[in-house]
């Protein structure tokens, strides 16, 4: 078996660590314990869709297609 090489071993890291931040939005995702009947009913409207945004924040964040790419 071949050891890796420094640099092979911190871009795998690095790389990996990035998979990681991608994903980072689902850290504030409800759990059965969590916020349960925050919202009864679907928002009928954008100022209540914010409302509960600013109570908890569950929404992903917008994301730029820009950077995506």
């Amino acid at each position: 078996m071949k050891k890796e090489k420094h640099s092979d071993n911190s871009s795998r890291k690095k790389s990996n660590q990035k998979i990681i931040d991608s994903y980072d939005y689902l850290s504030n995702a409800a759990s059965a314990q969590d916020c349960t009947g925050l919202i009864p009913v679907g928002p009928t409207n954008r100022a209540e869709l914010e409302s509960y945004e600013e109570v908890y924040h569950y929404r992903p964040p917008k994301i730029d297609p820009e950077k995506c790419e």
